[in-house]
C-alpha cells in the first residue's frame, strides 16, 4: 500500500482523523483550524449534513464523510462518523486550542484494492483534554510535527471490529494516556488494545497443516501494549519504546528501541510528499536518516505455556525426544554460530537456549553499544567481519532473568 494510503488510514483512526468537514463561517476557529488541518493532510474535501454550535459553546457535527478514491495502484478508502461532539473548548494562545471532552459515534472506515477489502467499525469512542494546533500555510518541521500528533490526556473506544475478506475479527477496546507538553508534544504516552480475537476460520487459512490446532490453540486472543517517550529539541526528536504483545494462553512478546538525533525535517518531507501525492524522496531523506542515534534495542519472549507444547511435537518431528532435542539444541547453535566470529557470543547463546529450553520462563536479546551509535556508523560496518560487529553493538543473549 502506498504511503498516502497508510497515512490516511492512520490520520482516520488516530484521533485527528475523526473530524474534518468543509469550512463554515459559523464553526469557531478552534474546530475549523482542525476541520482545515485535517484537509490539508490529506487533500480530501469532507461532507457532512450539519454543524451545529449549542448555547454552551459545544459543537456537533452528524454524518461526516471523507471519501479518497483510489491513486495507481492504491486502495480507495472512505471514512465515515455520524456523529462527533466537541465541549470546552478553548483558545490557550499561539494557535493551541483545547478540546475537555469529545465523543465519537459509529466510525466506520472502508479500505477497498483490487483483490482485498476491509471495513473497521467502532461504535463509541471518546477523548478527553484533546489539544491541537493550527500550525499555518508554512509551517516549521517542528510545527508541523506537532500539528500532525494526536495528542489527549486520555482517549478510549469499545469494542472494535475488522472485517477482512470474509472473516472478522474483533477488539474488546482501546486506551490511551498522555503527559506532557501540550505546545511541542513532548512527552510519554501509554496506550493498550485489549482482546484482539482471531477465529480459529481465520486461522485454518494460513494454519493449513492445523500444527495450531494440534497445539490446542482454535482461536486466538492477543493484547498490546506499548509505552513511549518523546523529546523534541533543536529540531531533532529522541524517542524510546517498550511495546508487548501478550498472546493468552502463549506468551508475551517485549520490543525495545530508543533512537535520539531524528530531525523533524524527515517527518516534514514525508508529509509533504504526501500532500502532493508524490512518494518520499528516499536518496535526498537518507543524508538525515544517517545521523540518527540508536542506544538500545531489545527482543524478549516470556514464555506462559506455547514452548512445553511445542518441543514435543517437534521432537517427534525429528523422530527423537524431548530429553535428547533439549540436550543438542545448545551444541547444535554454538556449531552453527561458529561462522559469526565471535566465540563468546556463541557460547552465551548457546547457553542461554539451553537454559530456556531446560526450565522455559524468558529468553531476552539485547543490542546496547557502549555509546550510541549513528545510523551512518551501523552503514560503515564490515560484514565480512560479523565478531567486530555483534562487539560493538553490544549484542547479547540471556534467559531467565
Amino acid at each position: 500500500m502506498r504511503y498516502s494510503h497508510k497515512l490516511f488510514i492512520i490520520l482516520c483512526l488516530s484521533g485527528t482523523g475523526f473530524s474534518t468537514p468543509a469550512l463554515a463561517q459559523d464553526v469557531p476557529p478552534a474546530v475549523q483550524a482542525l476541520l482545515s488541518r485535517f484537509e490539508q493532510q490529506t487533500n480530501v474535501k469532507p461532507t457532512y449534513e450539519a454543524i451545529e454550535t449549542a448555547a454552551d459553546g459545544s459543537v456537533t457535527i452528524t454524518k461526516l464523510s471523507l471519501k479518497k478514491p483510489s491513486e495507481g495502484n492504491g486502495p480507495s478508502i472512505t471514512m465515515r462518523v455520524d456523529e462527533m461532539v466537541l465541549s470546552d473548548i478553548s483558545d490557550e494562545g499561539d494557535g493551541l486550542y483545547e478540546i475537555g471532552g469529545a465523543s465519537f459515534s459509529n466510525i466506520t472506515c472502508d479500505v477497498s484494492g483490487d483483490r482485498f477489502a476491509v471495513t473497521i467499525y467502532l461504535p463509541q469512542a471518546s477523548a478527553e483534554d484533546w489539544y491541537l494546533l493550527a500550525a499555518g500555510d508554512n509551517p516549521t518541521p517542528e510545527a508541523a510535527f506537532r500539528a500532525n500528533a494526536n495528542m489527549a490526556r486520555k482517549m478510549s473506544g469499545g469494542k472494535m471490529t475488522v472485517a477482512v475478506m470474509g472473516q472478522t475479527y474483533t477488539v474488546d477496546g482501546f486506551q490511551s494516556t498522555w503527559k506532557g507538553d501540550p505546545a511541542t508534544g513532548a512527552g510519554t504516552t501509554s496506550m493498550k488494545f485489549s482482546n484482539i480475537a482471531i477465529p480459529e476460520q481465520a486461522i485454518a487459512l494460513v494454519d493449513q497443516g492445523g500444527m495450531l490446532k494440534q497445539l490446542g490453540y482454535g482461536g486466538l486472543s492477543f493484547d498490546i501494549e506499548s509505552n513511549s517517550t518523546a523529546e523534541i529539541a533543536g529540531g531533532d526528536i529522541g524517542m524510546s519504546a517498550d511495546i508487548n504483545i501478550r498472546g493468552r494462553d502463549i506468551g508475551t512478546f517485549k520490543f525495545g528501541l530508543a533512537a535520539a538525533d531524528v530531525p523533524l525535517a524527515i517527518y516534514a518531507a514525508l508529509q509533504n510528499a504526501q500532500k502532493t501525492g508524490k512518494e518520499p524522496d528516499v536518496n535526498a531523506l537518507l543524508p538525515q536518516v544517517q545521523g540518527i542515534t540508536l542506544s538500545e534495542f531489545s527482543l524478549r519472549f516470556e514464555d506462559q505455556s506455547i514452548t512445553g507444547k511445542l518441543l514435543p511435537m517437534l521432537a517427534t518431528m525429528q523422530g527423537t525426544d524431548e530429553a535428547a532435542l533439549v540436550a543438542n539444541a545448545g551444541a547444535m547453535m554454538q556449531v552453527g554460530l561458529m561462522q559469526l566470529q565471535n566465540q563468546a557470543f556463541s557460547e552465551q547463546a548457546a547457553a542461554a537456549v539451553n537454559a530456556f529450553l531446560k526450565d522455559p520462563k524468558s529468553l531476552t536479546i539485547t543490542a546496547k553499544p557502549a555509546e550510541p551509535l549513528k545510523v551512518s556508523d551501523i552503514m560503515a560496518m564490515n560484514p565480512a567481519q560479523p565478531g567486530e560487529i555483534i562487539s560493538r553493538i553490544g549484542l547479547g543473549v540471556s534467559a531467565n532473568d
